[in-house]
């Protein structure tokens, strides 16, 4: 079984060293143009590229585990790929309508917004090396990718089509998350028949990097669940 770690709207593959470092049979993707290469409008686009990566590097037995946008591109592998073996859906939603004041930012003073969208992305609490860290990853990714990618996130709907999704899915949502509040995770929940909704107390929008013994629990339990199912 093959863990492929899908990250956010203008983010990084950095976002899970904490779980490649405890998941040996994973790999995380860097969706193009974070940093490097060309970056997608829309989220079906950057499916298409995660479909092209699976299929150049072989992978069988796939699990996809997908944080915000990245939660939003498993969504729509999952509804055009019945052989997935499970999903993993963390601060994400069927919809990820985005509040305007952000996207402006982004435009007029990028490095305020990525300020602004790290202190977003953990629990108020958050000690400032996190948020600082974060800060520095998403200015590693060019101001009109992330826009490119907010907007990407704010078109997506598929509120009425997740309940078609069948493969076993573990939702994940910090009980202090800023940018997907608990209700989308309580929706998929709702409308996924064959999902289960576990929430992280004491996390934000970033459980992976916040609370990772935590999240890594978790993921490890689901792992097994799926193996033992297969076998």
């Amino acid at each position: 079984m093959t863990l492929l770690f899908i990250h956010g709207a203008g983010g990084g593959h950095a976002t899970w060293r904490l779980q490649l470092l405890k998941f040996k049979n994973a790999e995380a993707i860097a969706l193009p143009d974070h940093p490097d290469g060309q970056g997608r409008a829309t989220v079906e686009e950057y499916t298409a590229f995660v479909r092209n990566y699976v299929r150049a590097k072989h992978l069988q037995e796939l699990v996809l585990v997908g944080h915000s946008m990245g939660g939003a591109i498993a969504i729509e592998y999952a509804l055009r790929d019945p052989t997935l073996q499970g999903l993993v859906l963390v601060g994400t939603g069927a919809r990820l309508r985005v509040r305007m004041d952000l996207l402006s930012k982004i435009l007029e003073n990028y490095h305020q917004a990525c300020r602004m969208l790290a202190e977003l992305s953990v629990r108020p609490e958050c000690e400032p090396f996190l948020i600082d860290r974060l800060e520095k990853e998403l200015l590693k990714v060019r101001p009109d990718v992330t826009y490119g990618d907010f907007c990407a996130c704010d078109k997506f709907d598929r509120m009425h089509e997740v309940n078609r999704i069948s493969c076993p899915t573990l939702i994940m949502c910090g009980t202090k998350d800023q940018l997907t509040p608990m209700k989308y995770s309580e929706y998929l929940r709702k409308k996924m028949r064959n999902s289960k909704l576990i929430e992280i107390p004491e996390a934000g929008h970033s459980p992976m990097l916040e609370t990772h013994r935590d999240f890594n629990r978790v993921l490890e339990d689901f792992e097994a669940s799926l193996t033992y199912v297969h076998h």
